[in-house]
This record gives structure tokens, sequence and C-alpha cells, in this order.
């Protein structure tokens, strides 16, 4: 009904304005995606005010630090968090989801990024000194 008006609108109102030149596919993917951000926004806010110390929202899920010896509450109350959001942006679906626990000293690695990464890393150690000290300065602060 909105699409013959011109808008295709998100669960909360975010609204796309369709034209005659508008790509077919992003509207099919519209919905999906603009929903999905929903639900994401939905899930920081919850898991916040539960009490959770999300540090960023991560395309699809949430990265989020917690004490060693809370972190499996911790993921537990921020999963629910997840289901929770889904709950509301979907109209009573459920969405589950899986945590990946990346602990001290560990780090995120992703296949994807490995080759990038070298090269930052590359080009850092080819910085000069007082470059350096400056870019591990920020990384501290």
């Amino acid at each position: 009904c909105a699409m013959l008006l011109g808008t295709l609108p998100a669960v909360f109102g975010w609204n796309i304005h369709i034209g005659a030149d508008t790509n077919p596919r992003m509207i099919r993917n519209f919905s999906m995606q603009a929903n999905g951000a929903e639900m994401l926004r939905l899930a920081c806010c919850l898991a916040t005010e539960s009490g959770i110390r999300v540090c960023a929202p991560v395309h699809d899920a949430i990265l989020i630090e917690a004490p060693l010896s809370h972190l499996n509450e911790t993921i537990s109350e921020a999963q629910n968090a997840m289901a929770k959001a889904s709950e509301v942006v979907l109209s009573g679906f459920r969405l589950r989801s899986d945590a990946k626990v990346i602990a001290y000293p560990g780090r995120y690695e992703d296949e994807r990024g490995k080759e990038m990464w070298k090269t930052v890393w590359h080009v850092i150690t080819e910085m000069p000194s007082e470059t350096c000290a400056l870019v591990h300065r920020v990384g501290v602060h």
C-alpha cells in the first residue's frame, strides 16, 4: 500500500522513497535490511539499559565487554536483549543468536580482513618513530 504512494516503511517508521529508477532488488531487500537495523538498534538499547557494556554494533551483532567472572551471564543477558528486540520488530517472533567469545589476550580476526591488517601494520612499522609513538599513544587512550 505504502509502496504505491512512493515509500516503503520499516517497522519503526524509517522510509525509503521509491521512484521510477529505483533498483527492484533494493526494494526487495529494504525490509530485511531496515528491520534488521531496527533490531540491532533496539538490542543495543535494551542491553545498555540492563547494564551490559556495549562497545559497538558490528553489522548484525553487538560487541560487549564483561569481566570473565560474569561473562556467561552477560552473554546470556545480551542474547536475551537481542531476542526481545527481534520479538518487538518481528511481531512476536524471537530470533536465536550465537556468541563468539574472545578473551584477553586474544583478538578477533576475520579471514577476509587479514591481508588488510597485514598492510596496515606494515605501513605503521615503516612510519617515522615519532609518528608511530603518536599512533601507539592514541591506541592507549
